[in-house]
């Protein structure tokens, strides 16, 4: 019997590892079925998700600005409480044609508004458009002291008369100013180099711009290129005098996804492009109206539709009848004056015959 037990004890199971090895695959298993289940992301939902994730963290303050956080927006959204906004996901392709032409017509319009003030290059401004937009170029010596940033008193009004073209003109484009410096070295304490210099000009403008011009702050885009964008040789004064300038440049809505903007901008924009859409709409269904020769009329005088009447038959043959009416409520009138004249003259006879 004694043996028989020691037996049984050395007896061993040489299949225990099959245990773990069936416990591994089916581990193996469900790995492999969480990953095709998450490849089946709706990928709609998902880009939803990493769009309101970029959004959310547009803008990162940094450790000494602090910030009140995500949560503390007093039940706003991320975008409603002053964040940035990607403009393609906004303003419809189609808004932006309507952007691109409007924009056309007031470039026109604030040059020939700066010309008529007599803003022109006596006064040290230049415009021109660009594919980049409408460039207005200040010559630096003009409008700044040498090595510095203040403005001439002198060339305050201007700049106001600028400010106000792009108040007027431009509610709803951003607006680049860029500050260049000639190849001279520095000699003021204040700015290091001429990149230093070329930043604090351009800032000075946008300053005036929003504390004189009323222009709100967060449709401007400041930047200082020192003396790396030159238009002219540094080899003489004339062309140092070209490249001290500061342009600023009225972007084109194409140009304007290169630019960080705030849901604030954009959301008006959106809702001024909608009411110019709605604006075109309605021109076109009145223009729709207008008979062949009417169409001819407005192109040879260049008018809108707004300026021609348009009757219908019904309205004719309404207005006909009035004016028949009219006619014989004036011949009923004039018989009734003229019956009480004659009797009055009668009577004014007859007392005359007694006396």
């Amino acid at each position: 019997m004694g043996k028989r037990k020691k037996h049984a004890e050395e007896h061993v199971n040489l299949e225990r590892w099959l245990v773990s090895y069936a416990d591994f695959i089916t581990l193996l298993f469900a790995t492999f079925v969480i990953l095709y289940a998450l490849s089946q992301l709706d990928l709609a939902k998902f880009k939803d998700l990493k769009d309101s994730l970029k959004k959310a963290f547009a803008k990162s303050p940094t450790v000494l600005e602090g910030d009140a956080g995500v949560l503390n927006t007093s039940g706003q959204s991320v975008l409603e409480s002053g964040g940035y906004a990607d403009e393609q996901n906004m303003v419809p392709a189609i808004l932006d044609e309507i952007a691109a032409k409007e924009e056309e017509k007031n470039y026109e319009l604030a040059q020939e508004k700066l010309k008529l003030d007599k803003i022109d290059e006596l006064k040290g401004i230049k415009t021109r458009v660009t594919e980049r937009g409408l460039i207005i170029n200040m010559v630096g010596n003009i409008f700044f002291e040498s090595s510095a940033s203040k403005l001439r008193p002198e060339s305050l009004e201007v700049i106001k008369q600028v400010g106000a073209v792009l108040k007027e003109k431009f509610p709803y484009n951003l607006i680049r100013v860029e500050g260049h410096s000639d190849n001279q070295p520095m000699t003021s304490s204040v700015y290091p180099s001429n990149w230093e210099l070329s930043a604090a000009r351009a800032a000075s403008i946008v300053r005036y711009f929003i504390d004189n011009a009323g222009i709100e702050k967060d449709r401007f885009v400041v930047v200082g290129y020192g003396d790396t964008r030159p238009v002219a040789t540094n080899s003489t004064e004339a062309g140092r005098n070209a490249n001290r300038r500061v342009e600023i440049i009225v972007l084109k809505s194409k140009f304007i996804q290169s630019e960080l903007q705030t849901y604030k901008f954009q959301k008006e924009r959106l809702d001024r492009l909608k009411k110019i859409e709605e604006m075109l709409k309605k021109q076109e269904e009145e223009d729709s109206k207008l008979s062949d020769a009417a169409k001819k009329l407005l192109e040879d005088t260049k008018n809108s539709s707004e300026s021609v009447i348009l009757y219908d038959k019904k309205q004719n043959d309404a207005a006909k009848e009035v004016e028949e009416k009219l006619k014989e409520y004036e011949k009923e009138t004039n018989s009734e004056e003229k019956k009480s004249l004659f009797f009055k003259g009668v009577q004014k006879g007859l007392k005359h015959d007694k006396e």
